[in-house]
């Protein structure tokens, strides 16, 4: 029992201090963004606006809350941060601008052109900032699009996984209510921009070391247990007349039959594909990635 109680302390320790040293770093985190403020230089805005309800799903309160966060955001991350909602079909937009472009696109040109059209960007027009653009309306397809769009600084630390992770917390706080969702983002890309990496991953740190413990503590309660039993047997005990009898046997290989099945793959899930780096209509440089539901 001492055995294996020494042993474990260690590893109880040394999960402890991971915890430890978890939430020293998100409280850290926490104080300096609290603290950090970037002075906004960009002056041809065409808007003071940040929150384009136009799919009407978020009541006055909510968009006031929403605006108050924001601007506390963009002073902390150094970009503009956009929402915009809508509940219309976007196909005949993106096809005046691209012939042929595919349902899950659409939203794309559509962030893209509403964010250079604005000029927005923190540090200049077009410049650093961030945009999410959610559309409730189902396209022919049977889907409705949203899509993050990128630019500056935020189009340069964003990859594809970031941007899926994003977008899926959104989805999945917006199941609750629409607010909780663009709460999500916005507070999401605060933490991606501003953050030390640990909070950006798509599991729970601490639920993780919490479900370590937990196995730990019952793997040294099971063992412990089972050295108290006594020896009941040894190696002969069930052996016949306390001997033992090899018997000689052997498999022949005759012959080998390969079958081959072609297995089947097909698309689902909520993703809709990223856009990668390309160019707006206007020249200007994005990133992005899109969610479809």
């Amino acid at each position: 029992m001492k055995r294996f109680l020494k042993r474990f302390r260690i590893c109880l320790i040394i999960l402890g201090a991971l915890a430890a040293f978890y939430f020293a770093l998100t409280g850290i985190h926490s104080l300096t963004g609290s603290l950090k403020s970037q002075k906004r230089q960009n002056t041809e805005c065409t808007t003071k606006e940040r929150v384009f309800d136009q799919g009407d799903v978020l009541t006055d309160e909510e968009e006031e809350k929403l605006r108050k966060l924001i601007a506390k955001r963009e002073r902390q991350t150094g970009c503009d941060i956009v929402l915009v909602t809508l509940n219309e079909s976007l196909r005949d937009y993106a096809r005046e601008r691209q012939e042929y472009v595919a349902a899950e696109k659409y939203v794309m040109i559509y962030a893209d052109d509403f964010y250079d059209e604005h000029l927005f960007g923190y540090d200049k027009p077009q410049g650093n900032g961030v945009l999410l653009l959610d559309n409730l309306y189902r396209e022919d397809d049977g889907y409705a699009y949203s899509w993050l769009c990128t630019t500056g600084k935020a189009e340069g630390k964003y990859s594809g996984a970031m941007i899926d992770h994003l977008l899926e917390k959104s989805y999945r706080w917006s199941k609750i209510s629409p607010y909780h969702g663009y709460k999500a983002y916005i507070n999401q890309f605060y933490h991606d921009m501003n953050g030390f990496g640990l909070v950006s991953i798509n599991f729970s740190v601490p639920l993780l070391l919490l479900v370590s413990l937990i196995i730990a503590v019952l793997f040294v309660v099971m063992n412990t247990g089972s050295e108290t039993g006594a020896k009941t047997v040894s190696a002969t005990t069930y052996v016949k007349g306390g001997k033992v009898k090899m018997n000689h046997r052997e498999d022949r290989f005759i012959r080998k039959n390969v079958v081959q099945h072609r297995i089947q793959t097909g698309g689902g899930g909520g993703r809709s594909g990223g856009g990668g780096h390309h160019v707006s209509s206007r020249g200007v440089s994005h990133g992005g990635g899109g969610h479809r539901h």
